[in-house]
């Protein structure tokens, strides 16, 4: 009975909150209004966040994310709450945790932390039991990166054997990857200090190589986009083997570059793309295309296979040892590029592919750059109509 009177009484806070956020107006507040506005959502926001985490502890015990075919309780929380699985897998170490730390758990209970201030609470205290208290009040009175710094030392005081440290700390590496609701990649990492400190120097300095580079043909990108840019390079300058996709595109939009209301452009597994990200995965990737006329009916196809054949890679790689854009010259890293694409009949053979800078080869991909002959008979790309990007 206790429990029926609790979910009544929950199911009626939420339904007042639901109808007062919806007849929520904002701007007939002042200055003052909001901010209170904030603060008490953002209590609310706590309060829920501890209870959410204490239930999905329970409904783990109880093997209900089983039942309903998942595979974890991580998993079933993260489905219940749209958070991601590694997010999930941190909410029900801290409500596992909090047995052992009554203070952290009438804090988390009160609304005085987030779901953020506590997880980190747990994990440190866990290890060094008598630093709750002085972390509760840095969580009370500091910013979370504070906490997280102080959280941070704690630990590393905590460690009596500094082999079994460092062993910790190799073993907790990890690398999510997964992918937003427009199809763009996402990933996390976790690494030991000392390997992170190189991967981050490696970063550091392919990012201020490509700012140079920019910096001469007069681009400007923000310093996060060339951080992604610095992270593909270094990753591709390796040994790998080419992607494996299966793209499903209408005849009408692979030949227009773009598709129209009705028309589709997918990648198996990621769902719709533009038709250069299409594109652009073809050109050197174990695919499967199939293309599509108005009725649906497959107009062409092909089996999977490596799109750029050894030998033909190899005499490219000799013809072209620096950027086949007669106007770039760019010395690498390089990506083979169609020059008729190959759904729209393209072949893949001597004179039909050639090897661009990455630059050059998404100057064609995506920003409409075409190839051009000059009266020497060397090729080159020039903007769109209206200039480049």
């Amino acid at each position: 009975m206790v429990g029926t009177g609790v979910l009544s009484t929950l199911d009626e806070v939420v339904a007042r909150l639901d109808t007062l956020v919806g007849r929520l107006e904002p701007e007939v507040f002042d200055a003052g209004g909001a901010a209170h506005l904030v603060a008490a959502f953002a209590r609310a926001e706590r309060l829920a966040g501890a209870g959410k985490a204490l239930a999905a502890r329970r409904v783990e015990e109880c093997g209900t994310w089983q039942a309903e075919g998942f595979r974890s309780g991580a998993h079933w929380l993260a489905a219940q709450s749209g958070a991601t699985v590694g997010e999930a897998e941190r909410s029900l170490r801290t409500a596992r945790a909090l047995d052992a730390l009554p203070a952290t758990e009438a804090a988390f209970r009160a609304g005085k932390l987030s779901a953020t201030q506590a997880s980190e609470i747990t994990e440190t205290a866990a290890a060094a039991p008598e630093a709750e208290g002085d972390l509760l009040a840095t969580a009370g009175d500091a910013s979370v990166k504070v906490l997280r710094d102080e959280c941070r030392r704690v630990r590393a005081e905590s460690v009596a054997d500094d082999a079994a440290w460092a062993a910790r700390l190799h073993a907790g590496r990890r690398l999510d990857r997964w992918k937003d609701p427009d199809g763009m990649g996402r990933g996390d990492w976790k690494l030991p200090p000392a390997e992170c400190a190189r991967v981050n120097r490696a970063i550091d300095d392919e990012i201020e190589a490509l700012f140079r580079a920019a910096r001469k043909e007069g681009r400007r990108e923000p310093r996060a986009a060339y951080a992604a840019d610095a992270l593909v390079n270094l990753v591709l300058r390796g040994p790998s083997k080419p992607p494996e996709v299966k793209v499903t595109v209408d005849e009408s939009a692979a030949r227009r570059g773009f598709v129209e209301p009705g028309e589709r452009c997918e990648i198996d597994g990621y769902g719709p793309v533009p038709v250069a990200v299409a594109r652009a995965l073809l050109q050197d990737a174990s695919a499967s295309l199939l293309t599509l006329d108005e009725v649906g009916a497959v107009t062409y196809a092909t089996r999977a296979k490596r799109t750029i054949p050894r030998g033909l890679r190899r005499r490219l790689e000799h013809r072209y040892p620096v950027c086949g854009n007669h106007e770039c010259k760019g010395d690498g890293p390089f990506e083979i590029d169609h020059i008729v694409p190959i759904e729209c009949g393209g072949q893949t053979d001597d004179e039909n592919t050639w090897r661009l800078c990455r630059h050059c080869h998404r100057l064609k991909t995506y920003f409409g750059w075409r190839v051009d002959v000059d009266g020497n008979g060397r090729r080159r790309l020039v903007p769109p109509r209206g200039g480049g990007p």
